[in-house]
């Protein structure tokens, strides 16, 4: 008898477990209660949702800056003889000047005499072999554009346009 009494008295360390146990079960609940609410607060309340194909393009569109096109003036064909000593070659150049701004139009207008001298003289200086390379080209776009640029009070000639490159 003294058997079942000692078998049906529970000891006190096991109910002190039982109680820690239910405890943590109690607090791993909340937090994961509390984790999810916030959880589903952001995501429903707080969080921003994926523009759209149409926001992104404005967005893109708004970023990029609108393309700035300079004036340009025409210039009349050069035909000149060109400075090779073995044999006669010519060039037959067609060009747009590139302006800075659309002031310098109405001043490369009036001194159009003065543009067109400093190109010819530059342009009959060079050999075919000097213009025949696309560095040679893009060497004499640099010096007719510095050459020009001298001239120029309101403004600059900032590109200069092939439009028609011919030795022969």
């Amino acid at each position: 008898m003294a058997k079942k009494k000692e078998a049906e008295v529970p000891d006190e360390g096991q109910e002190v477990k039982k109680s820690k146990k239910g405890l943590l079960i109690i607090i791993i609940l909340v937090v994961l209660l509390l984790g999810g609410g916030g959880f589903g607060a952001y995501w429903f309340l707080l969080r921003t949702p994926a523009p759209t194909a149409e926001e992104l393009a404005a967005q893109e569109a708004a970023r990029k800056p609108e393309p700035v096109i300079l004036p340009v003036f025409a210039l009349k064909p050069f035909v000149v003889n060109l400075a090779d000593k073995k044999s006669r070659r010519y060039l037959k150049v067609t060009m747009k000047l590139e302006l800075s701004n659309p002031e310098l139009l109405e001043e490369v207008e009036k001194r159009q005499a003065q543009i067109r001298d400093v190109v010819l003289t530059l342009l009959s200086s060079k050999t075919a072999d000097e213009i025949s390379t696309m560095e040679g080209k893009f060497l004499l776009r640099q010096d007719i554009i510095k050459r020009v640029n001298v001239n120029l009070v309101t403004g600059k000639i900032t590109k200069i346009y092939w439009e028609e490159f011919v030795v022969q």
